[in-house]
């Protein structure tokens, strides 16, 4: 699943500034990538810990662009560790591995949770 971003080019500009995020379509369900600063970035699955292999157990960013959010459970999730904030869902989100590089940031399947 490594994805590998050039953080220079336009479409990842939302993540050269701290609490940016994007999702990318690759994963179980794709991933939401958040930047906590220059060199730390956060990538989650946006498959939702609490029943994960129901079909709507997706997590999206919530309106506000503060927290991660399931719908369909109503679990919510803290963008800076994965961790449930509110709901039913107890387990953090599935985290993977980051890496930046000059303006390379590669997110790979090692699972680090």
């Amino acid at each position: 699943m490594d994805q590998v971003c050039n953080l220079g080019f336009p479409e990842f500009s939302s993540l050269r500034v701290d609490g940016g995020y994007k999702e990318f379509k690759v994963g179980l369900r794709g991933i939401i990538v958040y930047r906590v600063n220059g060199t730390t970035f956060r990538a989650y699955e946006r498959n939702c810990s609490y029943h994960p292999n129901e079909a709507g157990a997706t997590v999206n960013i919530h309106s506000s662009g503060l927290y991660l959010e399931d719908f369909s459970c109503g679990s919510t999730f803290n963008f800076s560790d994965g961790q449930p904030t509110g709901g039913p869902a107890w387990r953090p989100l599935r985290q993977y591995r980051t890496d930046v590089t000059g303006n390379v940031l590669t997110i790979t399947s090692e699972v680090i949770n």
